[in-house]
């Protein structure tokens, strides 16, 4: 999968474009191809204009990079692999709210399920 990824012959997909998120997503945009996925569609408008909604990254941050930024689910299909860098927020006690990790996860199960009958599943990994 690693050459694929390198020979542009399969996607990544980055779920979730915050501060965390969008950096990771640019960086690996500048090697292979990427998906950009946010639920946010206003942040995804601003991104695909070299905007970062956090005002974190200047506008050259977004030069040079193969990524595309959306929010569908059919174009999120054309990932191999996903990571999920979403909020885990923490309440009073130091509780993490996985609900946005969770939400993420049955988005991918959602995209997986639909390409399972046409070749491999794709592999995910968790961003911290």
């Amino acid at each position: 999968m690693y050459q694929d990824l390198i020979d542009k012959k399969a996607k990544l997909a980055l779920i979730g474009l915050g501060y965390v998120g969008l950096p990771i997503a640019l960086e690996f945009a500048r090697k292979i191809s990427v998906i950009g996925f946010d639920i946010n569609a206003k942040r995804i408008e601003m991104m695909k204009q070299g905007i970062d909604p956090s005002n974190e990254l200047e506008k050259e941050a977004f030069e040079g990079c193969d990524i595309t930024f959306t929010n569908s689910l059919d174009v999120l299909k054309e990932a191999r692999f996903f990571i999920v860098a979403v909020p885990t927020p923490v309440d009073d006690h130091n509780v993490p709210d996985l609900v946005p990790v969770q939400k993420a996860s049955e988005t991918i199960g959602k995209v997986i399920k639909k390409k399972r009958a046409k070749g491999p599943a794709p592999s995910t990994r968790a961003a911290s």
